[in-house]
């Protein structure tokens, strides 16, 4: 029972090398709880169409864990492209927000390249006007550009070929995998089954098991993309610019099946500026077991981090067109106040028998004026009763209790730390905090994000963002 305890906890808790393992039991011989970890895992592994240099086909492990954090990004990538389709492009906040996100392409191109990633420098690239024509960072623009415009075509061996032409500023390849090993094959790193890259010999077979792997396999577009970025970066199928490369094939990947051209500008080049021998570490563990979950679980954390900035950065873009809708509208009572304000005056010269319309005029126009200003003030601020209607409106703390019960009863998403803030901060009308969550709950900030952000998904809040924080009102419930 206990073998079973710790092989979902290295499982799903965290997906755990056999050595981490080892260093969290304190134990140095870990056969047994090793194995009983590779049985619970065997349950939810995923056989894929590529393989390693020793021939071994590869295999993910789609446990409930990774499974669910998959779908926690896919939801934010929609939920991205959703947010950046509404951007309009009148009022050139489109054309403003893909060139910000470009920039920030090409700036982690230049700080992992070692060239000048100054913003004015990138922002000349972007729209055409280079201070060096043909420049790496050209060069890598053109290829973004050709993600974005072409993502309809299919992400086969011509699709990258294009991409690599466009790397190497060479219109007409005469080469393209590379012919030479990188590596010594009789070194001390491959005998113990380490590799740095595929053998030459290799590396068109390899290949067209990718490309066979991202037109045929059935595993979510998020997962096909991060393991052919890994598969790439692992082979190695050019003389140069194999991490650049594989950031786009795995950006074309996204575009094609999903994201269209929002994947082009979506910031997968931080990846190459992640700690190189953290992630090597990863490398040479999925090409030892054979198990690229190692990876998957690793990336799916930068992918979703930047999904954040994203989504935060686009919700700025819709709060300002808010704003600038609520002063327009607020401008046009004050117009139409004025006009009649001056056609009543007209008539009060004319010196005909009509005495009655006279007072009528100057008594009409003044309260009415004074009160549609006085009208709006009040409103956001009161609150106006519980979102959960069977609960009175004054709680107390037994009843927070008993409705922090019957919420955990009711759902069984919600963790307890969440019931908990949920039964006494419900008043709708009223404006909650992740601050407050974290003193509430006694919680570490990210926890504290994470769990509202949670019960905005479910459906008890809905999130806005006031200045420059964001803040969390509910939702009616029956």
């Amino acid at each position: 029972m206990a073998n079973n305890d710790l092989a979902m906890r290295f499982t799903e808790n965290v997906y755990a090398t056999k050595q981490q393992v080892s260093r969290e039991l304190k134990i140095s011989m870990i056969d047994g709880v090793w194995d009983k970890i590779l049985s619970y895992r065997s349950l939810f592994y995923r056989y894929l169409s590529i393989k390693g240099i020793d021939k071994n086909q590869y295999r993910v492990c789609l446990c409930p864990t990774v499974s669910s954090k998959l779908n926690e990004v896919e939801n934010k990538l929609s939920r991205a492209l959703n947010d950046y389709n509404k951007l309009s492009p009148v009022n050139s906040d489109l054309q403003h927000f893909r060139q910000l996100y470009f920039i920030k392409c090409l700036q982690n191109i230049g700080v992992s390249s070692m060239l000048i990633s100054d913003e004015d420098r990138i922002k000349d690239v972007i729209n055409g006007q280079s201070r060096e024509p043909n420049s790496e960072l050209d060069r890598y623009f053109s290829a973004l550009q050709y993600i974005a415009n072409k993502h309809v075509n299919n992400v086969d061996v011509d699709f990258l070929a294009e991409l690599y032409s466009r790397l190497v500023g060479d219109s007409e390849l005469t080469y393209f995998y590379r012919e030479k090993d990188f590596e010594d094959i009789n070194s001390s790193s491959v005998i113990s089954r380490v590799y740095r890259s595929a053998p030459h010999v290799l590396i068109e077979q390899m290949m067209d098991g990718l490309f066979n792997f991202v037109e045929n396999s059935n595993l979510s577009v998020v997962s096909k993309a991060l393991i052919a970025y890994y598969y790439i970066r692992f082979v190695q199928p050019f003389s140069n610019y194999n991490r650049e490369i594989a950031v786009l094939y795995a950006k074309a990947i996204l575009a094609h099946y999903s994201l269209g051209t929002f994947a082009s500008f979506f910031p997968l080049e931080t990846f190459l500026n992640e700690n190189d021998v953290y992630v090597q570490k990863i490398f040479d563990e999925v090409q030892q077991t054979s198990d690229v979950t190692y990876f998957l679980t690793f990336a799916l954390e930068l992918v979703e981090k930047e999904a954040y900035k994203i989504l935060d950065s686009l919700a700025e873009y819709s709060t300002q067109i808010i704003k600038n809708d609520f002063y327009r509208l607020d401008e046009e009572p004050k117009e139409t106040y004025t006009i009649p304000v001056a056609e009543e005056k007209k008539p009060e010269p004319v010196p005909t028998p009509t005495p009655a319309p006279a007072p009528i005029k100057e008594v009409a126009p003044a309260p009415a004026v004074e009160e549609k200003k006085s009208a709006p003030a009040p409103i956001q601020t009161q609150p106006v009763g519980l979102a959960v209607s069977f609960i009175p409106e004054e709680l107390d703390e037994k009843t927070a209790q008993r409705l922090e019960r019957h919420l955990l009863e009711l759902d069984v998403r919600l963790k307890k730390g969440q019931a908990y803030f949920y039964a006494r901060h419900c008043t709708l009308g009223m404006f909650y905090t992740i601050e407050q969550y974290k003193k509430a709950t006694k919680c570490v900030y990210e926890t504290a994000r994470t769990s509202m952000d949670k019960l905005v998904e479910y459906g008890y809040y809905e999130k806005q963002l006031v200045g420059k924080k964001f803040v969390y009102t509910p939702i009616k419930r029956k």
